[in-house]
Order: structure tokens, then sequence, then C-alpha cells
């Protein structure tokens, strides 16, 4: 069902569907608060227990005191977890800046997660890659986009880096999909040279990260969704479904 949890004297949303061991763990991408994984979420409960959570300052989830990172998110999701009473094996699958977080908690507490899903993910590496690869005037109309506040409050630069130190996932089952419908960058904010020269370069770096996640296990692939955008989980929700029974298989 759905329960408000005290997380670090904040209440957090929790809502899980389904029983048995393992649990299936969806984390959300930036600014969304879980719902947008209920229809992955109503496929996989018939035979699995699975649960999405609203993070700090998401949905009915108060806020965080201050800036957050993807730490703080992972130590959340532990304490949570906990709290809720919900023991490992846990599968993990997280989409967008949640597959940051998921990866995180994964190196937190390897013994419990069997396996993972990241749906076109964030890298840690795509700021530091395409501030490489921009002319100094198109990093200079980009950079200051990193400043702006988002609905978390969350620190990406900082997030990024306590990737860096993360480590691999060893042997674990991965499945990393990447979405194969990217928008171009708009020319609307930046300037009409800045934005082709981020498109000339950012779809095959995309496609690189993406191939450069799955090699985080030894037991990782990577599968190209041809037909989906940004959210395959709610374009193509049977995919992650179908990556999901793969990892738990």
């Amino acid at each position: 069902g759905d329960l408000t949890v005290e997380v670090d004297g904040r209440d957090m949303f929790l809502s899980c569907r389904g029983s048995g061991r393992p649990t299936v763990i969806l984390e959300h991408g930036l600014g969304s608060d879980g719902r947008d994984l209920s229809l992955v979420r109503t496929q996989v409960s018939p035979n699995n227990h699975v649960c999405y959570r609203s993070r700090a300052g998401m949905g009915s989830s108060e806020p965080p005191p201050g800036e957050q990172t993807a730490q703080d998110a992972a130590d959340d999701l532990t304490e949570l977890l906990v709290t809720a009473g919900i023991p490992g094996p846990y599968v993990l699958v997280g989409h967008s800046f949640g597959g940051l977080v998921v990866r995180l908690f994964a190196k937190d507490h390897p013994d419990d997660v069997i396996g993972g899903v990241l749906v076109d993910s964030a890298h840690e590496e795509m700021l530091d890659e395409m501030r490489a690869r921009s002319s100094p005037e198109t990093w200079a109309e980009i950079r200051p986009f990193l400043d702006l506040p988002n609905p978390e409050d969350m620190d990406l630069v900082a997030s990024d880096q306590q990737l860096a130190a993360a480590g691999d996932l060893g042997s674990t089952p991965l499945i990393v999909l990447e979405a194969g419908q990217q928008i171009p960058v708009p020319a609307i904010d930046i300037s009409r040279s800045a934005a082709d020269e981020l498109n000339a370069f950012l779809p095959e770096l995309r496609s690189t990260l993406q191939r450069d996640l799955a090699q985080l296990s030894s037991n990782g692939s990577h599968v190209l969704v041809a037909d989906a955008g940004h959210s395959i989980h709610l374009s193509d929700p049977s995919v992650v479904v179908d990556a999901i029974a793969s990892v738990l298989e």
C-alpha cells in the first residue's frame, strides 16, 4: 500500500504493491514524484513486490533541509527501506537521474542488490564530456544552466563527483536501456550556433555513455530502444518490465 515513512525527521512517501522477494525498487528521474513509474509497477506487481518512493521535496515527501546530492538520496532510500521493514534482496531500476541514485545505493549495499535496470540513465561524465567537446563560447552559454535551481534542490555537479568514486557493479546482472529518439537541443535559450554545435556531437556521446554504463557489470548488457524517447517507462513500459524479468531470471 501507500505509506508515509519518517526519514531523517522528514515524511517520505512510499508506495508498494505485490508480494514476495526480492523487492523491485523503482527510482524516478529528476523532478518526478515517482508516479510516472506506475505503468511499469502495474505490470510487475502481479508476480513481484515492487515499490517506488517520492524523493525529498517531490509529491507529498517533505523537502530536504538544504541542497541535496545523489548520495543524500541514496542514504534516504536506505533509511526508508529499513524503517518501512522492506529487507533485501533488491532489484534496482533507475530512470535518468535515478540511475545515479541506485548505483550509489548498490555501492553501499553490494550484498543486498541482485540486479539492476538503468532506464536511459544519467552518466556522471556527461557534463565533463560536453565541456571537453564544446567551444569555449558554447560552454559559456551552457554553463549557467547547471546553476539553475531544480525541483529537488539537487547539486548535479557534486552528484557526478560522487559517482566517480562509486566503483563498478561486479557481476551483478545489469540491463542498460538506451532511448533511441532524443530531442535535439533547442536554440530557444541558447544561440543557434551553440545549439548546432551541441547537436552535432550529443547523439553519439549519449550512445557512447549508455554503452559505457553496461560495462559497469561483467554481466551487463546494452539495449537500444529505437522508437522510445527519454521516458521509456512511459512510451514502452513493457520493455522495462521485460528487462526486470530478465534480471530476475
